[in-house]
């Protein structure tokens, strides 16, 4: 096997095991962009400690994940958290628990999620798959 497929294999599977996210929105800019690839870790406790950090949340409200910044902590009823996107003029509408944030965002990797972004459409599936069999196909025949 050779080093190139070795190193495929080893980042394949880091996708599988590192938690990662990909913004798709413009509204932590200019700190994130779109199709950045975000690394995060679980949040630790105490609940403080989450002021001023770029989180990852699930919004039930939205059905989706959304990637913001914790600019207050209320403690009054157990842990939530108010985010806000940087580029945002007011803070996102609702309140969230510390059960919903999956994610504080450890390490960014500028712009490598865009084709994560792009696969989403069917016109870019198909690009995909002609990439995969232009590329992947004719380096597997040569290498034997």
């Amino acid at each position: 096997m050779s080093t190139l497929h070795v190193l495929a294999m080893l980042i394949i599977a880091s996708m599988f095991v590192i938690p990662w996210a990909v913004v798709s929105s413009y509204s932590m800019e200019p700190t994130l962009e779109v199709g950045d690839l975000v690394v995060m870790v679980p949040p630790s406790q105490p609940c403080s400690s989450l002021l001023n950090h770029v989180a990852i949340y699930y919004s039930p409200e939205f059905n989706d994940y959304i990637v913001h910044r914790v600019i207050a902590i209320n403690n009054i009823q157990g842990c939530t958290y108010v985010f806000k996107g940087d580029a945002n003029p007011v803070p996102d509408p609702y309140p969230v628990p510390y059960g919903n944030v999956v994610g504080v965002v450890t390490f960014v990797i500028p712009q490598l999620g865009l084709l994560s972004l792009s696969y989403r459409t069917f016109t870019a599936a198909l690009y995909i798959l002609g990439l995969i069999i232009l590329v992947i196909i004719p380096a597997y025949i040569l290498d034997k």
